[in-house]
């Protein structure tokens, strides 16, 4: 350590450690405020295809599934559909599927709680659904439609998720 220190003003500088330290405190910080994700993420080429916001396939209707919150805890919610699951969200992630037309049952399962949505879907149609834990209330998964500018800036904001 003897050759490691330097005297300078009664105070013993330890260069070579400080100089060491540095780098890992930069990236211990960049790390902290950098989330990512607790789900497996798709691809970035199917993120860009997915918020080209295309039609359906014909005879089909659209949903887009997104949590648009930047912060909660480490929980991921599982979206189901009509008996299947579709995929899990984390915060600002999304994911986009495809139904035929009639009614379908959307769930949400995540914290200690599910909460249901039911949609008549129309072919050619796109939906969007925000899904996420409430904050402050991480124990409790909420999902809900809104309204095609809120739902598209979500998706937008967000990285897609992998799918199912």
């Amino acid at each position: 350590m003897a050759g490691l220190c330097r005297r300078r003003n009664g105070r013993v500088l330890q260069a070579a450690m400080i100089r060491a330290a540095l780098p890992v405190a930069l990236l211990l910080a960049a790390a902290a405020c950098s989330q990512s994700s607790a789900v497996p993420m798709s691809v970035p080429t199917m993120d860009a295809i997915g918020k080209e916001f295309a039609a359906p396939p014909r005879g089909m209707a659209a949903v887009y599934f997104y949590d648009p919150q930047t912060a909660s805890p480490r929980l991921n919610v599982t979206v189901t559909a009509s008996g299947r699951v579709v995929g899990r969200l984390d915060t600002q992630t999304w994911m986009r599927a495809e139904f035929g037309p009639g009614e379908h049952t959307f769930w949400c399962h995540g914290g200690n709680s599910n909460d249901g949505l039911m949609m008549r879907l129309a072919p050619g149609e796109i939906r969007y659904v925000d899904v996420q834990l409430l904050p402050d209330q991480w124990w409790f998964c909420r999902i809900r439609e809104t309204d095609p500018d809120s739902g598209r800036a979500g998706v937008i904001n967000g990285s897609r998720a992998a799918q199912h």
